[in-house]
């Protein structure tokens, strides 16, 4: 889903912008030269063009040709802009940059004709004004540019550029999007933070899983579950805010100095990244107390929805391999609902075929779900009830497909069962010995069962 600049923005196909605005230019509608925009190309003929990935769309330009790097020269520019009325003109953007060679450059020109060579006028660069991507090594989120100042242009029509450069021997693939031009404070960069907790970014969503608070300055506090890392490079770390569905989230900031355990309020703008639901563009990282512990939200291998626990620190228990580790990294644990895959994203195990495991992890997406452990800690070869309880001695039949359970205790305790969302289905005491538990009323599926302070997965059929 793309960006909406709501504080009185159209979309530029309509062509009625409010008086705050002088030009907005999203590429929602896969056009490079809607709106008055054109491109110019200075050298070779490699110009821009507008992506879509994964239902992000933005200009993109790169030198290289799918075997060598071409020296090249293309400029993408603005229809011309009236600041006559203005009062503090401001250009903001979003850009993504991947591999070695020259930045872009942001330029202005107060005499450029619309239509002929850029080299025909002058311009004025003002790249040091405006923040980029410099992140080579990987595809990381949009860094927004901040406002870059216009005020010396009030009172004159000027026309703004995007210029690319790249040599024979290298250049960079650099996107462009999000680019606004009004008034300073008029963009969702910058604006200001609304306090939300995690449950109420990732629980409220639209039809495609999108968070409505998406392109939203908030401010958030959770518990740092774990830090991701990448090819040797800090990228950004997992937040939680409680127990259940929809109460982590990643927080993209490669210079955050976080640890597991600390208490992080964080500001920052929620984004939708590869169909993730992130914070990204971090303005301010405040670390409370540490070494704080988040309980894992236990789950079945296949859930009925996981998207509920994007993000979340899980446990899946008595999880049989039922496939070996892949090329891509990942291997299968299946507890009987179907199988979860198992990542090496943040750790690298190896497992045994048929061994059945108890694996804790963040639940990660890319393609598909997988749970990602974070280290040898989180997985261990499962250890069955008679082996691991004192006061439980037996569940059985488990799985249960006639509506009941027979528990078998040691001495006088109780039991609780869950919901995989945490709430209370069944409870009941029970006596020394055997205990018959009705549990016809429950629908088919995983429950979490507590005998004293026993735990294990139940399973309805």
């Amino acid at each position: 889903m793309k960006k909406l600049y709501i504080l009185g923005v159209s979309l530029m196909a309509i062509g009625a912008l409010s008086a705050q605005t002088y030009e907005s230019k999203d590429f929602e509608d896969m056009s490079l030269t809607s709106g008055g925009w054109t491109t110019q190309v200075a050298v070779d003929t490699t110009d821009w063009y507008v992506k879509d990935f994964s239902g992000d769309k933005f200009a993109i330009m790169s030198n290289y040709n799918g075997t060598n790097n071409i020296a090249s020269e293309s400029w993408m520019i603005s229809p011309s802009l009236n600041l006559s009325s203005a009062t503090a003109p401001m250009i903001s953007f979003e850009t993504i940059m991947r591999y070695n060679g020259d930045a872009i450059k942001l330029m202005v020109s107060s005499d450029y004709d619309g239509t002929s060579a850029p080299s025909s006028a002058t311009w004025t660069d003002l790249t040091s004004m405006a923040t980029l991507d410099v992140d080579a090594s990987a595809w990381g989120s949009w860094t927004p540019s901040g406002e870059v100042d216009l005020t010396t242009y009030i009172g004159s029509s000027v026309y703004l550029a995007f210029v690319y450069t790249g040599s024979a021997t290298d250049g960079s693939t650099w996107e462009v999007d999000n680019i606004l031009i009004a008034e300073a404070g008029s963009g969702p960069v910058g604006g200001t933070a609304v306090e939300k907790t995690i449950t109420e970014i990732q629980s409220n969503v639209s039809s495609a899983d999108i968070s409505y608070y998406k392109d939203s300055v908030v401010t958030t506090t959770g518990i740092v579950t774990a830090i991701y890392v990448f090819n040797g490079q800090r990228k950004g770390y997992y937040i939680q805010d409680g127990l259940g569905a929809w109460t982590g989230i990643y927080v993209y900031n490669p210079s955050s100095t976080c640890v597991r355990g600390d208490s992080v309020t964080v500001t920052g703008t929620v984004d939708e990244y590869q169909e993730v639901t992130q914070i990204s563009n971090v303005t301010n990282t405040v670390i409370g107390s540490s070494l704080n512990d988040v309980a894992p939200t236990l789950i079945a291998t296949y859930p009925s929805s996981y998207e509920e626990y994007e993000s979340v620190l899980v446990r899946v228990i008595n999880a049989n391999c039922t496939a070996t580790t892949d090329n891509f990294g990942n291997f299968q644990a299946d507890d009987g609902s179907g199988y979860v895959k198992v990542s090496d994203a943040l750790f690298a195990y190896t497992p045994s075929l048929g061994t059945a495991y108890n694996i804790t992890g963040i639940m990660q997406y890319y393609l598909y779900f997988k749970l990602a452990p974070r280290d040898a800690n989180d997985v261990s070869v499962y250890t069955s009830v008679k082996e691991n309880n004192a006061v439980l001695t037996n569940v059985y039949p488990n799985p249960t497909v006639n509506g009941n359970v027979t528990i078998e205790v040691k001495e006088n305790t109780s039991l609780v069962v869950l919901d995989l969302l945490g709430n209370v289905v069944v409870s009941n005491p029970l006596t020394s010995g055997l205990n018959s538990i009705d549990v016809s009323s429950l629908a088919a599926g995983n429950y979490i069962l507590k005998v004293g302070s026993s735990v294990q997965q139940l399973m309805v059929k």
